[in-house]
C-alpha cells in the first residue's frame, strides 16, 4: 500500500507515504516518528507537494491510530515553506504543544496527530539532524522528555555494578500515578497525556542533574538515586509526593488533583543484587504503598 520512492538513503528503515506531483524543493525535508518510538519506518520523506495525514485508507500517509481522525492533517509546501493545516480532526493538531489550525513549519518543530508524535526536519543537514532524532527517540520518551525505559535500563545496570565495585550506596524509586486511569476516562486521553507532561517537568526540576529520571510505563516513572543514603532518598520520595500533591498539575483544570504513590529500594553495594532484583524490590514496595492508601512512600 506504500510505494518506496526515497529522495536520499539512509540505512534504516524509511516509509515513504503514496503521492503524485513530486516537488522540486532544494531542501531535503521530512518527517521523523519520534512516538510510538521504533526506527523501522520512522522516516517520511517529503519528497512530494502535498500530504494527507489520517487512518483512513485514502490518505497519502495511512496511520493506525484510534485518536486520530480518518483525514487528519494536511501538509503541503507553499512559498513559505510546509504549511500545516487542521481537517478539524476531532483531538486536534498541536505543535510543540499547541493546538494550531494552520502554521508553517519550522525544522525541529514537533507535531502530534493523535497518539503519534512527529519531528519535522528541513535542511541542508537533515541526514545528520535525522541521525540525532534517532538517538533521541531510542534514549527519550517523546511525550515527557525523560529518559524512556530502555535507556534505564541500561544506565541502572552500570550503576548497580558501579554501587558493587566500589561499595557506593545507591537507591531506586518506583512511582506511579494514583488512579490515572479514572483521569483518563473522565477528563480524556489527551488531558491524561498533559498531566504525564506536567508532572514529569515538576519532578524534573526536583531532581539533581546527575541523578537518572525516566518514564519507564505508560504512568510510571523511576529515580535512580546515586551515592544516596536511605534515609536522603526516602526524604526525595516524601518530597516527590508532596511535590505532586501540593498544587494541580494543570493550572486550568483546578478540580483535576494528582497524587503518586512511590516504592523504594536502597543498597550499599555489599549485597551482590542485580538489577532486576531491585527493580522486583521497588515494585513490591509499590505495590505495598498503593494497597496502603495511595499517596505515600514505602521504602525497603
Amino acid at each position: 500500500m506504500i510505494n518506496t520512492v526515497p529522495s536520499f538513503h539512509f540505512s534504516e528503515t524509511q516509509v515513504t507515504p503514496r503521492l503524485n506531483d513530486q516537488t522540486t524543493e532544494n531542501k531535503q525535508s521530512c518527517l521523523v516518528r519520534i512516538y510510538p518510538a521504533g526506527v523501522s519506518g520512522s522516516l517520511i520523506p517529503l519528497t512530494h507537494r502535498r500530504l494527507t495525514i489520517g487512518r483512513d485508507q485514502t490518505c497519502d500517509l495511512e496511520v493506525n491510530d484510534d485518536f486520530m481522525s480518518r483525514m487528519h492533517a494536511v501538509l503541503e509546501l507553499t512559498e513559505g515553506g510546509y504549511l500545516l493545516s487542521d481537517c478539524n480532526s476531532r483531538n486536534g493538531t498541536i505543535v510543540n504543544d499547541k493546538q494550531i489550525t494552520s502554521l508553517i513549519l519550522r525544522p525541529g518543530d514537533q507535531i502530534r496527530l493523535g497518539n503519534h508524535i512527529f519531528k519535522f526536519l528541513s535542511s541542508d543537514h537533515v541526514e545528520a539532524h535525522y541521525h540525532e532524532a534517532v538517538y533521541e527517540m531510542m534514549t527519550l520518551d517523546a511525550m515527557t522528555n525523560l529518559y524512556n525505559r530502555r535507556y534505564f535500563e541500561d544506565a541502572f545496570r552500570r550503576e548497580v555494578l558501579r554501587s558493587q565495585r566500589h561499595s557506593r550506596q545507591l537507591s531506586l524509586l518506583i512511582f506511579d500515578i494514583d488512579r490515572f486511569k479514572q483521569i483518563n476516562d473522565k477528563y480524556g486521553h489527551l488531558v491524561g497525556d498533559e498531566v504525564l507532561k506536567a508532572l514529569s517537568a515538576r519532578v524534573r526540576g526536583r531532581v539533581r542533574g546527575d541523578e537518572i529520571v525516566a518514564r519507564i510505563g505508560g504512568e510510571e516513572f523511576a529515580v535512580v538515586l546515586v551515592e544516596t543514603s536511605k534515609m536522603n532518598a526516602r526524604l526525595v520520595a516524601e518530597s516527590l509526593c508532596e511535590l505532586v500533591r501540593s498544587s494541580p498539575l494543570l493550572p486550568d483544570r483546578p478540580d483535576l488533583i494528582t497524587t503518586i504513590s512511590v516504592g523504594g529500594v536502597h543498597t550499599n553495594g555489599l549485597e551482590l543484587l542485580s538489577e532486576q532484583d531491585l527493580i522486583s524490590q521497588a515494585d513490591q514496595q509499590l505495590y505495598l504503598a498503593k494497597t496502603s492508601g495511595r499517596d505515600c512512600v514505602r521504602f525497603d
